[in-house]
């Protein structure tokens, strides 16, 4: 299995992914909205928030929204658009196996549309709860392994694997995302079982589940239009997602931590640390420095790249 695609190998542009996905992408919002209801506080992290797509579900519900992602290249060209439609986000590059975060900073997270990359997602579920507060929100979107349309055809084939927990390698369907042509990139989808368990087992509280893009497809599109559909998702996400067989499913938990507090942070130099050793870093103008293991990192196009 090759590494995780990395965007900025290729020059890929997100961007283009969405371009003719609106129902889809208006589905997560809607999925979104509906979860966030009623949340608010001061930290919140989108993990692998590329171009700032989400942004506006939670904007104005947290002080301070942090955008994370892999790709420097996609944080820098979209650096312009964010700060001026959301000036309170701060956008940093970084690996979600290594938070440049303190522990117990974040009232809120959510990471949508990234956790098919991931290769190792209990150590993700382990580094992320160290750095949510006691009693946060965390909302974490999967590819569904056992949707409707994947369990007809397994089905029609006598495959019964589709309701197996374990997570299923998804086939690339010449679909790269930023990684090279023919590279055998993690694609993951997931049981809704595993998904719960591990969740649970990683200090997570499961309290909700909403299904989304029910109608996710192109001979629909076409015959009913956007809008129609979008009216659709939405009783569907209200009547259906107990059924669990929408493509994608958000689950809204709760970060247990028992008696740990939250820290009372109120700027980015008080809530970074180093994201190899978590020691503490003496911050400059352009750069950032670990007194504990010496690593050094820098500021390149007003985003600060903390990649390890």
């Amino acid at each position: 299995m090759s590494k995780i695609a990395n965007y900025d190998t290729l020059n890929y542009d997100y961007r283009k992914y969405w371009k003719n996905r609106e129902y889809e992408n208006k589905s997560e919002h809607i999925a979104l909205d509906s979860l966030l209801k009623g949340n608010e506080g001061n930290w919140f992290i989108d993990i692998g928030g590329s171009y700032g797509r989400l942004t506006p579900t939670y904007y104005e519900k947290y002080s301070n929204p942090v955008i994370i992602d892999y790709s420097l290249k996609t944080l820098q060209n979209n650096y312009e658009y964010i700060k001026q439609n959301y000036p309170n986000t701060i956008l940093i590059a970084a690996n979600a196996y290594n938070l440049p975060f303190k522990d117990n900073t974040f009232d809120g997270g959510l990471m949508v549309r990234v956790l098919h990359h991931i290769d190792r997602p209990t150590d993700y579920f382990k580094e992320a709860h160290r750095v949510f507060s006691n009693n946060s929100v965390y909302i974490q979107e999967y590819a569904n392994k056992k949707h409707l349309k994947a369990m007809i055809k397994a089905l029609l084939k006598f495959d019964f694997t589709i309701f197996n927990k374990e997570p299923y390698q998804q086939p690339t369907k010449e679909n790269y995302e930023g990684a090279r042509k023919g590279s055998n990139v993690p694609f993951l989808n997931y049981h809704p079982k595993w998904m719960k368990e591990t969740l649970r087992e990683s200090g997570y509280i499961v309290i909700q589940e909403r299904g989304a893009s029910f109608l996710r497809l192109n001979l629909l599109k076409k015959i009913l239009g956007v809008r129609l559909l979008l009216l659709l998702e939405r009783i569907s996400q209200k009547a259906f997602s107990w059924s669990q067989t929408s493509p994608s499913i958000f689950v809204k938990s709760i970060v247990n931590k028992g008696d740990f507090k939250t820290s009372k942070n109120s700027t980015l130099e008080d809530i970074l640390v180093c994201p190899l050793c978590k020691g503490f870093l003496k911050i400059e103008k352009e750069s950032a420095h670990c007194k504990e293991c010496s690593k050094k990192f820098t500021k390149s196009k007003n985003i600060w790249d903390f990649r390890v």
